[in-house]
């Protein structure tokens, strides 16, 4: 299914996200502009449109503006001085992403993130898109692939270890955050994430500036 940059109703325009409905059920709703103030008109509109397209869940957002229905969760940006990261207790080996472990990242990520309301899931494009760049490893444990890290330019952007390899977490984000050059490190997270937001918090992030506000329609 694909997504609508620019849907335009009656009341104003909006990104619709609809690729991840055939996997969580979920759509989401990006205010863009909004005519003659009618916000409630519009979020409407916008709603009806992704549950005929079959989403069981609609999410709406325009930036950290507060909408006219129940707060979700808001997307918070943390930040921390690279010289305060703590060393690894014990470093991971990092299998780089590549064609041929492509599945073995897409089966770990999707388990971990694509199912969770404000992640997407990833498909072959992403594979392509990642590989050959040194931004997105694998770890496996005894041959099975366990856990995934991405990494933007001095962000962490993924973190994820399937539930069965609990454990992982600490040292897989202390080795991923040490390939990051810059002096200041970031990663964004959403507030209902509260077990991802303790292991942030125990290695020394802080700040959580909310880069949106998100709202169930």
């Amino acid at each position: 299914m694909q997504n609508i940059p620019m849907f335009t109703g009656v009341h104003g325009m909006a990104t619709l996200i609809l690729k991840e409905i055939p996997v969580s059920g979920m759509a989401y709703v990006l205010v863009r502009s909004v005519w003659k103030d009618d916000l409630a008109g519009l979020l409407a509109e916008c709603r009806d449109f992704c549950r005929a397209a079959g989403a069981e869940a609609v999410y709406g957002s325009w930036e950290t503006r507060d909408l006219p229905a129940a707060h979700a969760y808001d997307v918070l940006e943390l930040t921390m001085d690279r010289d305060r990261l703590p060393p690894p207790p014990e470093p991971l080996a990092l299998t780089p992403l590549t064609a041929r472990n492509g599945p073995d990242y897409l089966a770990v990520y999707n388990r971990c993130f694509a199912k969770l309301p404000g992640h997407a899931s990833y498909g072959p494009k992403d594979i392509q898109r990642l590989q050959g760049k040194d931004l997105a490893f694998l770890v496996y444990r005894d041959g099975v692939p366990a856990a995934v890290a991405e990494l933007g330019e001095n962000k962490l952007e993924g973190l994820g270890v399937l539930p069965e390899f609990r454990g992982l977490g600490w040292p897989l984000a202390l080795t991923a955050l040490a390939r990051l050059p810059g002096p200041v490190l970031s990663l964004r997270v959403v507030s209902t994430n509260e077990r991802a937001l303790a292991l942030y918090r125990r290695i020394g992030f802080g700040g959580a500036r909310v880069v949106s506000r998100v709202w169930r329609l």
